[in-house]
């Protein structure tokens, strides 16, 4: 199976369909929701309360802006951030994460960033101008570019409860199958419960998301708990705040794009889920 066309395609229809991030520039750091989403507050048809929805800009004026997308349900309850795009040829992440900024929740706070590598997402390259985003959080030191340095201000000016960031990879953690790789796999980080909640998703995805016609090798495994050893933002937010975290891997070996991205969306849905967080999307499809 061979998905270069697929990738392709829907990068392709996405450039068509979706503003580009430079459309959302405004005079200050912030814009509605309105002039992005076409929404200012969400229906509460789909059975949740009203979303109050705003928008903040990350190095804004510079090759680096990007946008992150911030929810408000009406009931308080827990603070999760989601990002997308660390690496820029990660397209699952991105396209998920894009996807989860317009879900609707029960409670809490919900902020995404869709494309956090935004010179990379656009060139489609796993590096930015300043080299692998995802290396530039040692824990225990200030983020060593200024990118880095807004995406860690967004997750402690929020104040998260949990963190996910959502990567792919060409192969599968643990498997012969393709070449080496992180893929179909969770890596929680050393707070609290996040083992065990990882491992109830990896259950999760294997009884409901991934079809059986996929050999057993691309059965969701838990990965090795995160600590802080590396400068990876996952680390940090397990390393400085002992917070829950999660990077979530899906690989490319023969897989569609569609299929990627579609175990993303699953893989954050059920991850919310289990930290307080009904969404409209695992309401409806987990």
């Amino acid at each position: 199976m061979n998905d270069h066309s697929t990738d392709e395609q829907l990068a392709h229809r996405t450039e068509q369909t979706r503003p580009s991030r430079r459309s959302f520039i405004a005079t200050g750091t912030t814009v509605t929701a309105a002039a992005l989403l076409g929404v200012g507050t969400a229906s509460a048809d789909d059975g949740f309360g009203p979303i109050s929805r705003d928008t903040h800009t990350l190095r804004a004026g510079t090759e680096y802006e990007t946008t992150a997308y911030i929810g408000d349900a009406d009931r308080s309850g827990p603070t999760a951030v989601v990002v997308g795009g660390m690496h820029g040829n990660e397209l699952a992440g991105v396209e998920a994460a894009h996807d989860v900024a317009e879900w609707t929740f029960d409670r809490g706070t919900l902020v995404v960033l869709p494309e956090a590598n935004a010179p990379a997402v656009e060139e489609r390259t796993y590096s930015g101008p300043d080299g692998d985003l995802n290396q530039q959080f040692p824990t225990g030191a200030s983020p060593t570019t200024p990118i880095a340095e807004e995406i860690w201000n967004l997750v402690i000016g929020h104040d998260a409860d949990v963190v996910i960031d959502m990567h792919s990879s060409m192969g599968i953690w643990g498997s012969d199958l393709g070449p080496d790789g992180y893929g179909q796999a969770i890596f929680p980080s050393a707070a609290g419960a996040s083992r065990g909640i990882a491992s109830r998703v990896t259950d999760c995805m294997n009884r409901n998301v991934v079809d059986d016609s996929y050999p057993e090798d691309y059965a969701f495994t838990l990965g090795n708990t995160l600590s802080g050893e590396h400068p990876r933002l996952i680390h940090k937010v397990a390393g400085d705040l002992e917070r829950a975290g999660y990077i979530t891997e899906v690989t490319r070996y023969d897989t569609t794009l569609e299929t990627r991205i579609e175990w993303a969306r699953s893989l954050a849905g059920y991850l919310l889920r289990n930290h307080g967080i009904e969404t409209s999307y695992a309401a409806a499809s987990l």
